[in-house]
C-alpha cells in the first residue's frame, strides 16, 4: 500500500501519522483497532482509488470497457473513478493496476515521481513540526522534525537510485522482446538479474557495471531487430510468391503492414507477431490457391465437354488443359492457373458461339414457318369466300401456330409445310373458281407503299412491287357485294 494511502486511512480513523516513527508502527496501530475488518475493506477501496486517480479519463474508459463496467453518461473523472471502484469486478481491476507496476516493485526501484513525493513529505513534516511546536506539543514536534530529517537525508540517495533505476528498467524493456536463446540476450539477461539482485539488497550499482548492462541490452536488442527485419523481408517474398500464384493476399498484406508499422515504432514483439500472422495467412492462401487450381482441372474438363457436345471446336482448349496438367505435375501452379483460365474462357466462348448459332437457326426456322403461315392464310380466306372446302388447310395452320407458340419450331415448321402443300392443292380450285366467276389478273396497278407503277401480278393471287419489294394480295376474299352479285347474276 502506498504511504499516501496509508496516511490518509490513518487520518480518516483518528490516527495522526506523524506520531508514529515508521510505516510498520502505523500499520500495527491500525491493525489493533477493533474495526480492523472494516479497515481492510476501506484500504482496498482507497488503494483502488489511488491507482485510478493516476490514470487519465481516456484510460479509465478503456479500463471500464475492458472489464465491462458501465460508464455511460459519466463525464467527470471523479465519477469515473467512483464507478470503477464500486464495480463488482474491482478486485480483478485492482490486480491489473498493481500488475502494471510489477517491474518497478520487483526491482525495488524508486522512480522520480516518488522522489518528488519525498520532497512533499519533507515539507509536510516540517509544517507539522512547526504547528506542534506552536501548540507546545514538543514530543510530537520532535518526532515530526526527526522524520523530516531522515526523509531529507534519503532524498539524495533516492534521486541517485531513481536515475539508475531508469537505466535498469530501460535495459529490461530492451530485453523483453529478445530471443532468450540468443547468446547476446543470455549475457544481457544475466547482467540484468545481477542488477536486480543488487537493488533488492538496497545497494547502488557501479557505473561501469551499469554501462556494461546497457551496452549488452542494446546489442541484444539490435540483433533482435535485425532478425525481425529479416522476417519482414522473408514474409514479403512469401506474399509476392503467393500473389504470383493468384492467391488472395489481402489479409496477409494487412498483417504485414501492421508489422512494418510496429517495427518503425521499435515494437519488436508486436512486429514479430504480426509477421508470423502474415506468414500463416499467406501460407493458408497459398495452400487454398493450389487446391483451387488442382480442383479446377475437373471443372474445366466439364466445360470443354459441354462445349464439345454443342458442336464447338475445342482442340485449342484441350491443348491448354493438357498443358495445365503438366504444369501442376511440375509444381508450377501459377502457370497452370493461367492456362486453365484460358482453356475455360475458350470453352465458354465456343459454347456461347454454338448457342448463338442454334438460336439464330431457330429464329430463322420460326420466321420461315411464320412466312409460310402468312402466305397460306390469304388463300384460305379466298377459298372460304368461294365456299370451297378448306378444312385441311385451316386445321394444319392452326396446329402450326399452336406448336410455334409453345416453342417447338421443328414441329411448327413441319405443320406449316404440310399446310403449304394443302394450300397449293387448294389454289387450283381457287383458280378454277376465278375463271368461272370471270375474275382476271390485273394488267397494271400502283404500289400502295411507294406509289410505283412497276408492279407484277401472279396467278396465285399475289403481287409484288419491283421498286420497294412489297408483296401484296391482288385478289382477296369476296366482300358482301361480290357475294350478292354471285348469287343474283347467273
Amino acid at each position: 500500500m502506498p504511504d499516501q494511502v496509508l496516511h490518509d486511512l490513518a487520518a480518516a480513523h483518528g490516527l495522526d501519522p506523524t506520531r508514529y516513527p515508521n510505516r510498520s508502527s502505523l500499520i500495527e496501530a491500525l491493525a489493533s483497532r477493533p474495526d480492523a475488518e472494516v479497515l481492510l475493506t476501506e484500504a482496498d477501496r482507497r488503494r483502488m482509488e489511488y491507482h485510478l486517480e493516476r490514470l487519465r479519463p481516456r484510460q479509465l474508459r478503456e479500463l471500464g470497457e475492458r472489464h465491462r463496467v458501465s460508464l455511460l453518461g459519466l463525464k467527470r473523472k471523479s465519477d469515473l473513478v467512483a464507478a470503477i471502484a464500486a464495480a463488482p469486478g474491482s478486485p480483478e481491476i485492482l490486480m491489473e493496476l498493481e500488475a502494471q507496476d510489477t517491474a518497478e516493485r520487483d526491482s525495488g526501484l524508486v522512480l522520480g515521481r516518488d522522489a518528488d513525493v519525498d520532497y512533499e513529505r519533507v515539507e509536510e513534516l516540517l509544517e507539522q513540526a512547526r504547528k506542534r511546536f506552536q501548540e507546545r506539543q514538543f514530543e510530537a514536534a520532535l518526532t515530526a522534525a526527526q522524520e523530516a530529517s531522515r526523509v531529507a537525508e534519503r532524498t539524495t540517495e533516492q534521486l541517485r537510485r531513481a536515475s539508475w533505476s531508469y537505466a535498469v528498467l530501460a535495459a529490461q524493456g530492451l530485453l523483453e522482446p529478445c530471443n532468450a536463446e540468443d547468446p547476446e540476450t543470455a549475457t544481457a539477461r544475466a547482467l540484468l538479474d545481477r542488477a536486480r539482485d543488487v537493488f533488492f539488497q538496497g545497494q547502488l550499482l557501479d557505473d561501469a557495471f551499469l554501462r556494461d548492462l546497457v551496452r549488452a541490452a542494446e546489442v541484444a536488442h539490435a540483433r533482435e531487430a535485425d532478425r525481425v527485419r529479416d522476417l519482414l523481408a522473408l514474409t514479403r517474398d512469401s506474399i509476392r510468391e503467393a500473389a504470383n500464384l493468384g492467391a488472395s493476399i489481402a489479409l496477409a498484406e494487412g498483417a504485414w503492414k501492421r508489422g512494418g508499422d510496429f517495427l518503425d515504432r521499435d515494437r519488436l514483439a508486436a512486429a514479430r507477431e504480426s509477421f508470423v500472422e502474415a506468414s500463416q495467412r499467406v501460407e493458408d492462401a497459398r495452400t487454398r490457391r493450389i487446391r483451387e487450381v488442382e480442383e479446377s482441372i475437373g471443372f474445366v474438363a466439364d466445360h470443354i465437354g459441354l462445349a464439345r457436345n454443342v458442336g464447338a471446336d475445342m482442340r485449342e482448349a484441350e491443348d491448354l488443359h493438357q498443358a495445365a496438367q503438366t504444369a501442376i505435375a511440375a509444381g508450377e501452379h501459377g502457370h497452370a492457373g493461367d492456362l486453365l483460365k484460358r482453356a475455360e474462357r475458350l470453352a465458354m466462348k465456343g459454347q456461347q458461339r454454338q448457342i448463338e448459332r442454334a438460336m439464330q437457326l431457330r429464329q430463322a426456322q420460326v420466321e420461315k414457318a411464320q412466312a409460310i403461315i402468312g402466305a397460306c392464310e390469304p388463300v384460305l380466306k379466298e377459298a372460304e369466300s368461294y365456299d370451297l372446302s378448306a378444312t385441311e388447310v385451316r386445321v394444319l395452320l392452326r396446329q402450326a401456330r399452336d406448336v410455334l407458340t409453345k416453342g417447338d419450331y421443328v414441329a411448327g415448321l413441319t405443320f406449316a409445310r404440310n399446310a403449304e402443300e394443302a394450300a397449293q392443292r387448294l389454289e387450283a380450285q381457287v383458280a378454277d373458281e376465278r375463271r368461272r366467276r370471270g375474275i382476271q389478273k390485273p394488267a397494271s396497278g400502283t404500289c400502295g407503299v411507294c406509289r410505283s407503277t412497276r408492279v407484277t401480278f401472279q396467278d396465285d393471287g399475289w403481287g409484288r412491287c419491283e421498286d420497294c419489294g412489297t408483296t401484296f394480295r391482288w385478289r382477296g376474299p369476296f366482300g358482301v357485294w361480290e357475294r350478292l352479285k354471285a348469287i343474283l347474276v347467273p
